[in-house]
């Protein structure tokens, strides 16, 4: 069966996300490889590509060395790499600072943070259905496990996809690391109540 959408679910560092995503990506040979960590950048053309690897920065909220192994890959490869999120993921000075350093956040920065997130979510729905419209090849998407959840907009409102994530024993969508298990991933796919392992 082949999928419009292969989501991979990024974990922010608990299990080595490149490794799964070059596995995909090498597997699928995609045109596209959307991914919200790459926030609003598009590398669409070579001096591009060699602007972000030369300039070696994405944003304040994004480190080079998170992207920059999928970056170079997507180079080698020819495949275009575009970001579905917002610079700095919409995030203004005083939440950048807390979310990095793990600050508590006030009701009012708490309820501007649902805002934020609701709005982002509703960016990548968009994006990846403006891409699916341009390539007949499968969609590769790199987002958030969190993004992945079972009630997020992308699992409402899109079919035909296919979601490689890490998982725990119940098949659910890790968005922490297990106490002392060994990360596995999984396959998800809609209306999937058996996941294949």
């Amino acid at each position: 069966m082949s999928f419009s959408f292969i989501f991979v679910g990024s974990t922010h560092g608990f299990a080595d996300d490149f490794k799964k995503q070059k596995e995909v990506i090498s597997s699928t040979l995609p045109e596209f490889v959307l991914c919200g960590d790459l926030e609003n950048n598009v590398l669409d053309s070579k001096e591009k590509f060699n602007e972000v690897l030369n300039k070696k920065e994405i944003s304040d909220m994004t480190s080079f060395e998170d992207v920059e192994k999928l970056v170079r890959l997507c180079l080698d490869k020819n495949i275009k790499l575009v970001g579905i999120d917002f610079h700095n993921f919409g995030f203004d000075d005083n939440l950048q600072r807390k979310i990095k350093n793990q600050e508590e956040l006030t009701k009012e920065e708490e309820e501007k943070l649902s805002e934020i997130v609701e709005s982002r979510e509703k960016n990548h729905l968009s994006k990846i259905l403006e891409y699916r419209k341009k390539t007949s090849k499968p969609l590769v998407v790199i987002l958030g496990c969190w993004h992945l959840r079972e009630d997020s907009l992308l699992r409402k409102n899109l079919r035909n996809y296919k979601i490689i994530a890490p998982i725990d024993e119940n098949g659910k969508i890790l968005f922490e690391p297990n106490k002392n298990e060994e990360i596995k991933y999984g396959e998800i796919t809609p209306n999937d109540s058996e996941i294949k392992n």
